[in-house]
């Protein structure tokens, strides 16, 4: 417990750290990363002043600095994509649980300074976004060390992996994704779904229960790595009656999620087609597949194995479990299936590679998991004779995600993006999102006259 406080008061210093060094240096000016956030900005403000999950107060003061992309001269009327409006109120277009747990560092920021600025915001935002990364980092540790692993040395190692090796660095840790409560969440629901299957208490499966329903409130997707979680205890206590225990428990532990969103919808929402996600369900599977599936992994501006290329090594961990019988073997296999499936799922959604955003952030969901398969690799005898590649290759995932801080500022976006229609523009060599920031430096260094 101590060693896990630790890392989450260090990455949380150096989460926040990094970007206030990049950004009062004017080295990225890029204050707040995406659109998408805005509501989650001004949601914790609404709960403490207002007790109200309407976004009312502050909708003139988004749409001054953010208006609808087709409305900038305010004449049209439009409500940005981020907002929607019932019956002349105004609710987040997305889901609301970052900006609760995001409530006890405004409602400390509050006491300081009242008045609500964009400066104010973007500090604020930062704090609440680095300390929830933060968190979920010690928690994973907790899950490595207590569950995985002997020498704890390797569960500090893959932590490390999991806060700095991928874009839970430059981007998740960097404002009020979803991502980021997503996988504390999911964290969270793993390990007790763990404890469950080694100690069976009651306390365990609620708590998974609990965990796993609000991380799929936080973000519909999770809904895939729960079912599977929760699939593994029936499949490893198939003839065992620790799984009707189970069963119950996990249902009672949905509960309290259950009622919070019937209320909050039925309060704020009035219908759940309402809800920001409904009505792209059926109308946003336009990607163009298997073309897609390719991008999401080896994309030269969005691939996974290209932003965080140490994931090799989950795959060789997963080749490895065919040689030993592992008694996690069953929860290797279906953390690979959460990895496949999603990867699948999201590939044919039509913005697979996350819009104007760094690296990979449609399928950062899954990091826990693909950090989770490399724990074979570490306790095999193969992790000694590659242990030096795999460093290596650490280096240089931790080293992308250093670039990214830095760079990451939309102006690869605003000269190469071309929309979801045609994505050949994430697959050039030359004008990848990477070689692009190489020729800034280049620019700087006066070697080149232009990054283009």
């Amino acid at each position: 417990m101590k060693i896990a406080f630790k890392i989450t008061i260090l990455s949380f210093l150096v989460f926040f750290g990094s970007w206030f060094f990049v950004y009062s240096c004017g080295y990225n000016k890029l204050a707040i990363q995406s659109e998408d956030t805005l509501p989650t900005l001004f949601l914790p403000l609404t709960i403490l002043q207002k007790g109200t999950l309407f976004l009312d107060d502050y909708v003139p003061m988004m749409r001054e600095k953010y208006p609808h992309p087709d409305d900038k001269s305010y004449t049209k009327g439009l409500v940005p994509f981020y907002l929607r409006k019932i019956n002349n109120h105004y609710v987040s277009a997305f889901p609301v649980i970052t900006a609760v747990l995001s409530v006890p560092v405004y409602f400390v920021a509050l006491t300081f300074d009242k008045v609500i600025t964009w400066n104010y915001l973007i500090i604020v935002s930062h704090l609440s976004a680095a300390l929830i990364l933060a968190l979920s980092g010690g928690m994973l540790y907790l899950l490595l060390d207590n569950f995985f692993f002997m020498d704890s040395r390797k569960a500090v190692l893959l932590t490390c992996v999991y806060l700095f090796a991928t874009i839970n660095f430059a981007l998740i840790s960097q404002a009020l994704w979803q991502h980021g409560t997503l996988q504390l969440l999911l964290i969270c629901t793993t390990y007790f779904i763990l404890n469950y299957q080694r100690k069976s208490t009651l306390v365990s499966g609620l708590l998974a229960g609990l965990f796993g329903s609000l991380a799929i409130l936080s973000r519909p997707t999770a809904a895939l790595s729960v079912g599977l979680l929760a699939l593994y205890v029936l499949i490893a206590n198939i003839k065992s009656v620790k799984k009707v225990i189970f069963v119950i428990a996990f249902l009672i532990g949905l509960l309290p999620s259950l009622l919070f969103f019937s209320w909050y919808n039925k309060t704020f929402y009035q219908d759940i087609k309402n809800q920001g996600y409904s009505n792209q369900i059926f109308r946003s599977w336009l990607s163009p597949f298997p073309q897609s599936f390719a991008g999401v992994w080896v994309s030269p501006s969005k691939g996974i194995l290209i932003y965080s290329p140490v994931f090799i090594f989950s795959f060789v961990g997963l080749y490895l479990l065919r040689k030993k019988d592992n008694s996690y073997k069953v929860f290797y296999i279906l953390c690979f299936l959460i990895v496949v499936l999603h990867t699948l799922i999201i590939s044919l959604w039509k913005h697979w590679y996350g819009g104007w955003s760094f690296g990979y952030r449609m399928s950062s969901d899954i990091i826990p998991y693909l950090v989770l398969l490399l724990v074979p690799f570490l306790n095999s005898d193969s992790y000694v004779k590659y242990r030096n590649i795999f460093l290596i290759l650490v280096c240089i995932s931790v080293f992308v995600q250093i670039s990214g801080m830095v760079f990451f500022d939309g102006i690869w976006h605003a000269a190469y993006d071309r929309g979801f229609t045609n994505t050949g523009w994430l697959w050039s060599l030359r004008d990848s999102e990477l070689a692009f920031n190489i020729r800034r430096v280049l620019v700087k260094l006066s070697v080149l006259r232009s990054p283009l």
